[in-house]
């Protein structure tokens, strides 16, 4: 396992603990009142938010170094492909939670980190907060603890290493909480405690989560493409990885006259025709889609890690309707650099995203809009303006990744000023039809 050399100026450490998602090995107190593939279910969901609440916290705080420690040690494949994030992932070591949670200390601390904080990843409602001011208290304690409402705790920091908490083979018991307090004040250790936090351990607690919006939202991925199979089987197979349970992938190729679908590709991917342009096809998607979040993807599109979490971000704030990502070119230069830097300004200030920032959206607004008017072109622009007369934009500050061929192949200057006289001629009247066929053949 290699060894990083860490900077005086970036000595902490967020550890996360995880568990692989299998049926009869995660969330077992659970799943012996509702069953193992329910309980699952329901972990799922926990885990994709609370890595998405990390993942957030590391874009706020960048000296502040991630790792996700695994079990089984087996499943490091699995890890990478499913939860990539900006984490180094790690395996637990064998042993009962409290033998894993004291490893994972050494590790970190031999590694050269003092402030180090450990999560589980099955808390309901752990916040971003919450591991802030973990990292703040440690700057006046030695020790932190977030206690759990059962009687446990789901996070504990640490800024030098103590054993002694860590050596009790018990560890789903209601007074972890009280006895780890105890074996930090009998050392003479200062504690300090941050937020209590929800866990999900019994059938009654579900009822928490049946009213929260961000583990009761389903996203349907809509993504029309024409003749692009390369990209759009990378494309699936990367965002099949990252589905919350209930989430749908809907394809819909373009250039049949008639509706009509295909056999699905898998559980979570169906194929579908429409008339040629992208309006038609997404159109067609969303009405075969059956989720509340609608997310329109193009074909040659890399979608961001934590993906799920971050569009769910939409039922946060009622006022917000409509959402995007920010804008990175891929491969990029120095050039790419500057167009999407004026494409995040534009979206920030001017409230005017593009196709390829991956735009989503509430179901109902969609459907009170009558979807997208333009058939051929401008379908997103045009999309976008009807959303701002309803309500706000979300623009998530995690880079989604966009092709850079067109820029590539055409040349910068060439395809720039292309775009802006599309745009202009747009905003001028000209039928969609007629700005297509001057896009695509480039005069």
């Amino acid at each position: 396992m290699s060894r990083r050399i860490v900077s005086p100026s970036a000595r902490s450490a967020l550890i996360i603990f995880m568990k692989y998602p299998e049926a009869g090995r995660v969330k077992t107190r659970l799943s012996r009142e509702i069953g193992d593939e329910k309980a699952l279910y329901v972990y799922q969901k926990l885990a994709r938010r609370a890595l998405g609440v990390a993942s957030d916290f590391k874009h706020t705080h960048e000296k502040i170094d991630l790792f996700l420690f695994y079990d089984p040690p087996e499943r490091k494949i699995p890890f990478m492909k499913s939860y990539p994030g900006p984490w180094e992932f790690i395996p637990q070591i064998d042993g009962h939670l409290g033998h894993r949670m004291q490893a994972a200390f050494h590790h970190v601390f031999r590694t050269g980190y003092r402030q180090t904080v450990l999560i589980g990843t099955d808390i309901a409602d752990i916040g971003e907060r919450d591991i802030h001011d973990a990292f703040q208290a440690l700057s006046v304690n030695r020790a932190v603890l977030g206690p759990a409402l059962d009687g446990g705790f789901y996070l504990i920091g640490l800024s030098s290493m103590v054993d002694n908490v860590f050596n009790f083979s018990s560890w789903s018991t209601p007074s972890v909480f009280e006895r780890t307090i105890d074996c930090f004040e009998s050392a003479h250790i200062k504690v300090a405690t941050v937020n209590q936090r929800k866990d999900i351990d019994k059938n009654q607690d579900l009822q928490w989560l049946r009213h929260n919006a961000v583990f009761q939202d389903q996203i349907s991925i809509i993504v029309p493409f024409l003749n692009e199979t390369g990209k759009i089987a990378s494309l699936v197979d990367t965002l099949e990885a990252g589905l919350w349970p209930g989430d749908e992938i809907i394809l819909v190729k373009g250039g049949l006259p008639s509706e009509r679908k295909s056999q699905g590709l898998s559980a979570h991917t169906a194929l579908f025709y429409a008339p040629r342009g992208r309006g038609n096809q997404i159109n067609l998607g969303a009405k075969m889609a059956r989720n509340n979040l609608f997310w329109f993807l193009h074909a040659d599109t890399s979608p961001p890690p934590n993906f799920g979490y971050h569009v769910r971000k939409l039922s946060n704030v009622p006022e917000v309707v409509f959402g995007c990502f920010e804008l990175r070119f891929r491969p990029t230069n120095v050039y790419l650099d500057l167009i999407s830097r004026w494409a995040n300004l534009r979206t920030r200030h001017l409230k005017l995203p593009y196709g390829d920032q991956g735009l989503f959206c509430k179901r109902r607004i969609f459907e009170e809009l009558g979807g997208f008017k333009k058939q051929f072109l401008m379908e997103d622009l045009d999309f976008v303006r009807n959303c701002e007369k309803l309500g706000k934009l979300l623009v998530v500050p995690q880079p989604i990744g966009s092709s850079s061929q067109r820029y590539l192949t055409k040349g910068l200057l060439r395809a720039s000023l292309l775009n802006h006289l599309i745009v202009f001629l747009y905003f001028l009247g000209m039928d969609d039809k007629k700005l297509y066929k001057l896009y695509y053949n480039g005069t």
